[in-house]
């Protein structure tokens, strides 16, 4: 321990509950490199659990920092009054017993402290800090996959030395306050605070009031697990001295507000995040989709995890802002960057952003909605690049070979394509020739083709013979062996249930299942029917119809779903080919029966399977009754499986888990230097400053009308009534203007 004299600053600890954390959060301090002479001092609020304390007593012994006990539970804001009345010479530090620090932290904060006049107190950027989060802003969320604390402190000292913005107030769980601010304000305010929640905003706005200032130090980074201390009580206690500091200054929640829309640090924190994607060996891999989720979003999803830890991911895809701009983003849930560009107008910054993060690969999976230019990205980049195929678009602009009523085409020779597109034109009025031909040039430049299914490839050999195409099917990485098929029992007097899942359109079959639907109700069959998800326009479950529609379902709630209804059968009346589908693999691994009709991928993914059957495509409503009597009563009532088909194929000849990690190499020559990153975030912000529209100005109105609503108790208490998903996906929409 320094002499203590000379000591500038206490380190101050108040530990209620939560033994790990504590541990944790201590000898963070007790190892961290910082030359600012300091004093640790915990302070035991008499907690309940006597590991905690015992642990104390140990290491104060054991390290020499300074213990002191409460007699009895004084609370929160009692106790970080006493440790701060304790030296009333020395700055202080109020640090939670759930948060962590490393390296020179203090230094930072120190030096922040003392950078501008008036400063009353520093915050460091956290993980779970509102108005300080990174890298989920301002939600907060866990610490970026695959960084430790002490890494993502390096990057923030390296990349934004010195720099700070002014916040409307501290958050309380790293807070630095100087002492001359806290001799002019005064200590925290425990008759109205009582056992925290709040204090630390109300001593903030007090100290404004006061001239005083307070600051995010854009060089530190300290991670916080959050709400240890209060467990289940921490809402109640948030939602109460919210109400009291509503009260006490009207205008917090406005000051709040607008700095969370009008976001400064934004600069700040998209310097880390450029520095980050550069700063590692592993190669970082940018994937070019659509925007319409579905299967493609899946596997992109997927495919992340499958190589998680040997390849980073970015994403390239449009925006949906009614403006035509696309966006890049981290796909990692636990990541927060998220970029806008202006397509044509930007398009030079976009590939200078990607040339500074170091993207190593292109991997293309859809260009629906997209500019043309994203094309000619590898180029640009001299970068190598794949291409996944999920649908037919590169020789078909309808995508699913579909027709005008929405059924499979046929594949007519090229007369016949010409004569869909004068009714159906494609993207810029191209010719089908043309089309097909600029495909060619684009498939025969990859390094890959990647088709997930038979299917997929043979069609795709007939159209572009020269492209290097290869059989990959997509990774599923949280699927094992499959399960044996079982039939569930069904007695003679019982229907037959037949389920129907996801999102169904026309092509999937949505009209063919209400019409089945309704026709085995006007003939009184044996047949009960559910889709489980919705279809494209509302189906007809009149009273006494046998169709039920759940409405839409989160993936992870199928097997729940599967669960509840106990289908016999999983239906796919699939119109068109399918290249895939997730929804087979999901009934696959339930151990389901299933019929599948025979276009595309789906007669290959059932082939050799026990109780699968695949029948034509164009099957009329009265031939999918007769097929489902006839199962009804020659195999689900008897328990007699059907003789099993198999469908001859191919074998994979490119694996994502083995193969996709290691071809992603590097093309870099050399670490672009620190200052690239700042320059380059402070040009990506003056684009989005210099960006207008309709849809921008639309929404900071409905910011501001939401900010006045807030402010009223009703709308307010509606507000917190939300689950926490949706207030946060509120905010995040609100916030992006």
């Amino acid at each position: 321990m320094p002499d203590s004299s000379r000591i500038a600053v206490d380190v101050i600890v108040p530990v209620y509950r939560g033994l790990d954390d504590t541990r944790c959060c201590i000898e963070s301090v007790l190892a961290s490199r910082c030359r600012t002479p300091f004093e640790l001092m915990a302070i035991n609020d008499a907690s309940p659990e006597p590991e905690v304390t015992q642990w104390l007593r140990e290491a104060a012994d054991r390290h020499g920092f300074t213990l002191i006990e409460n007699e009895e539970n004084l609370g929160f804001v009692a106790t970080v009054n006493r440790g701060m009345e304790q030296h009333p010479e020395r700055d202080v530090v109020l640090l939670n017993s759930d948060a962590e620090v490393a390296n020179d932290w203090l230094d930072r904060l120190h030096a922040a402290s003392r950078r501008r006049p008036r400063t009353a107190s520093v915050t460091p950027f956290s993980n779970n800090a509102t108005i300080c989060s990174y890298p989920r802003f301002p939600e907060g969320g866990p610490l970026p996959n695959g960084w430790s604390v002490a890494a993502l402190d390096d990057v923030f000292a390296e990349t934004n030395p010195g720099e700070q913005v002014e916040i409307p107030t501290a958050v309380g769980f790293c807070m630095y306050i100087r002492r001359d601010a806290l001799d002019a304000v005064g200590l925290f305010d425990v008759e109205r605070f009582g056992k925290g929640y709040g204090e630390e905003n109300e001593f903030c706005m007090r100290a404004a009031q006061a001239g005083w200032k307070h600051v995010l130090a854009g060089d530190c980074f300290v991670r916080h697990a959050g709400g240890v201390s209060f467990g289940e009580s921490a809402s109640g206690r948030q939602e109460v001295a919210g109400q009291v500091l509503r009260e006490m200054y009207p205008a917090y929640d406005g000051l709040v507000a607008r700095f969370v829309r009008d976001d400064p640090a934004r600069r700040l924190r998209l310097a880390v995040d450029l520095a980050r994607l550069a700063r590692t060996d592993v190669p970082l891999v940018l994937h070019v989709s659509h925007a319409l989720g579905g299967g493609t979003a899946r596997h992109v999803r997927d495919l992340g995890e499958a190589v998680d830890g040997a390849v980073r991911s970015l994403a390239l895809e449009p925006a949906r802002d009614g403006e035509g701009r696309i966006r890049l983003f981290r796909p990692d849930p636990s990541e927060g960057l998220d970029i806008s560009f202006a397509p044509g107008k930007d398009y030079d910054l976009l590939v200078e952003t990607l040339r500074t993060a170091g993207v190593d690969r292109v991997h293309f999976h859809h260009v629906v909605g997209l500019p043309e230019a994203v094309r000619d990205l590898p180029a640009r980049l001299g970068s190598p690049y794949d291409v996944t195929l999920h649908d037919f678009y590169f020789f078909c602009p309808q995508k699913h070979l579909q027709d005008k009523d929405h059924r499979y085409c046929g594949e007519p020779d090229v007369a016949g394509c010409r004569a869909c597109l004068q009714q159906r034109p494609a993207p810029g009025n191209l010719s089908i020739e043309d089309w097909r031909a600029r495909s060619s040039r684009f498939l025969e430049a990859a390094e890959r083709v990647l088709a997930p299914s038979d299917a997929v490839l043979d069609r795709m050999v007939r159209h572009f013979p020269r492209a290097n195409l290869r059989l990959a099917p997509h990774p599923e990485p949280e699927r094992g062996e499959p399960p044996e098929v079982r039939a569930r029992p069904l007695a003679a007097d019982e229907p037959l249930r037949v389920v129907v899942l996801g999102a169904l359109g026309e092509i999937k079959g949505a009209d063919v299942l209400e019409e089945v639907a309704t026709k085995a109700t006007g003939e009184g069959a044996p047949l009960s029917f559910t889709l489980i998800g919705f279809g494209y326009r509302p189906l007809r479950t009149v009273p006494r119809s046998n169709l039920v529609v759940t409405g839409p379902y989160e993936e992870a709630s199928l097997p729940g779903w599967l669960d509840r209804v106990r289908p016999h059968l999983v239906w796919f009346p699939a119109q068109v080919p399918e290249t895939f589908s997730y929804t087979l693999s999901a009934t696959i691994d339930a151990g389901l029966p299933v019929a599948v009709t025979d276009l595309g991928a789906l007669p290959e993914r059932v082939s050799g399977r026990q109780w699968s059957w695949v029948l034509p495509w164009d099957y009329k409503a009265s031939d999918w009754l007769a097929f489902f009597a006839r199962v009804r009563e020659e195999h689900f009532i008897p328990s007699q499986p059907p003789a099993v088909s198999t469908v001859s194929g191919r074998q994979p000849d490119f694996d994502y888990h083995d193969d996709y990690a290691p071809s992603a190499r590097q093309f870099r020559q050399g670490a672009p230097q620190v200052s690239e990153f700042v320059v380059l975030a402070d040009r990506l912000m003056r684009a989005e400053r210099h960006r207008g529209g309709l849809w921008r100005t639309t929404r900071r109105a409905l910011f501001t009308l939401a900010l006045r609503l807030h402010q009223q108790s009703w709308p307010r208490a509606v507000f917190h009534s939300l689950p926490d998903w949706a207030k946060a996906r509120l905010r995040r929409w609100l916030m992006r203007t």
